[in-house]
């Protein structure tokens, strides 16, 4: 599949709009005219998933993240390997989190959320974060248990109440500021789940008895990655390949 036919396709599963007015939240580098016959996936970008690519043959590296500008040196390194290597690049961070088929979505479907509604606004475009119930109410024990299995990882578990888990706020990645899990509290959620951790996400989450749920910021978000890459191999010979990282 030539590139520039991969690179309409990905396009056209996200909104337009929203695309043009965030342009700073994906993006391409290394943009080549050449035919993609391998696309590897991961939540984020370093060098050592781009020489993962280049083991397997990988020509297109699919990823929620950039790499960050802030973990200092990091871009220089990556861009410099991708060239190296030939293999293109392309990210799609928020449009991820906010599309149907994305991160939180993922995430929900396999944990039998349903009913599921957008919140936590970001980037004045996205959304971050999905509200969805069970369809039968499982005690906390039987819920922590099934999202260790999906996310195949421990995670962490602050049981603040003893109902039955029913309906659950998913913020994956960094959803762990008060502000955001504020909005899941005004809308009666019984649970949160996210990927990152800090002290006041918990004494928050123990305050307003809410049980709290993290992962890593990379298994929360991987399955919206995968998903991202199916829609893009359908019904094409691409070879779709998850590339292993470290469950940060």
């Amino acid at each position: 599949m030539r590139f520039i036919d991969v690179k309409t396709k990905l396009l056209s599963l996200f909104d337009a709009d929203k695309l043009n007015n965030k342009q700073d939240e994906w993006g391409f580098f290394n943009e080549k005219q050449k035919e993609i016959k391998k696309v590897g996936f991961s939540t984020n970008i370093t060098s050592d998933t781009i020489l993962k690519c280049k083991e397997v043959g990988v020509d297109f590296l699919l990823t929620h993240h950039d790499s960050w500008e802030f973990v200092f040196g990091l871009k220089e390194k990556c861009n410099s390997l991708l060239e190296e290597t030939g293999i293109i690049h392309a990210f799609f961070h928020a449009p991820l989190d906010d599309a149907d088929f994305g991160t939180n979505a993922s995430l929900a479907s396999v944990l039998g959320l349903m009913n599921c509604q957008k919140v936590i606004p970001y980037q004045d475009y996205f959304f971050a974060g999905r509200i969805g119930k069970l369809e039968n109410p499982v005690s906390f024990e039987q819920f922590s248990a099934l999202l260790a299995d999906v996310l195949q990882e421990p995670v962490r578990q602050f049981k603040n109440n003893d109902r039955l888990i029913q309906k659950v706020c998913i913020t994956t990645g960094g959803g762990n500021m008060t502000g955001d899990m504020k909005i899941a509290v005004d809308e009666g959620c019984d649970t949160y789940i996210t990927g990152e951790y800090v002290l006041y996400s918990q004494q928050y989450a123990q305050l307003k008895e809410m049980n709290l749920l993290i992962g890593s910021h990379t298994n929360t978000e991987i399955l919206g990655v995968e998903s991202l890459g199916k829609l893009l191999a359908a019904d094409t010979d691409l070879k779709l390949i998850r590339i292993p990282e470290a469950n940060y």
